[in-house]
């Protein structure tokens, strides 16, 4: 009988410990993943920018397009800048100058490089590492036969 008793107790016992075992164990591991990693980013995006495509000093039409990107959202409320006008200007600037031979050749690599130079081209005007990744939100290539129809169907 005395057996049986401290067997029901150390049972008890076990079953109490391994409770609170697992209890403490997984309060410990929801504060490890509560831990801040990193930067706390926002979503921002541009207005429209629209590009001429220029080829032997005549524009051959235009590319419209809108850029989302990802920001540091302590960076941005530290800023008296919005970092809107710097990615749609620096967008305006890179496209400009590497559109018309990429869209000659259809090189798939130029998108990757274009958001890549675009965002570092805006961190450096910003003087800080804001911008974290861009992404073409719309992409859209008007030639200029396209934008003729459409002035004349708004008139």
């Amino acid at each position: 009988m005395i057996r049986l008793l401290v067997l029901s107790f150390i049972a008890c016992l076990s079953t109490i410990g391994g409770v609170y075992g697992a209890v403490s164990w997984k309060s410990s591991a929801k504060t490890d993943t509560a831990k801040d990693t990193g930067p706390k980013l926002q979503m921002m995006k541009t207005h429209m920018v629209s590009v001429p495509i220029l080829t032997n000093g005549e524009v051959m039409g235009y590319v419209v397009t809108r850029m989302q990107f990802t920001a540091d959202t302590e960076l941005v409320k530290l800023s008296t800048i919005q970092p809107e006008v710097f990615v749609a200007d620096e967008a305006f600037r890179q496209i400009y100058e590497t559109t018309p031979n990429d869209i000659r050749t259809g090189r798939k690599q130029a998108i990757k490089d274009l958001a890549a130079n675009i965002a570092a081209g805006a961190n450096k005007r910003l003087g800080r590492d804001v911008i974290k990744d861009i992404m073409i939100d719309s992409w859209t290539y008007l030639s200029k036969a396209d934008m003729m129809k459409n002035n004349e169907r708004n008139r």
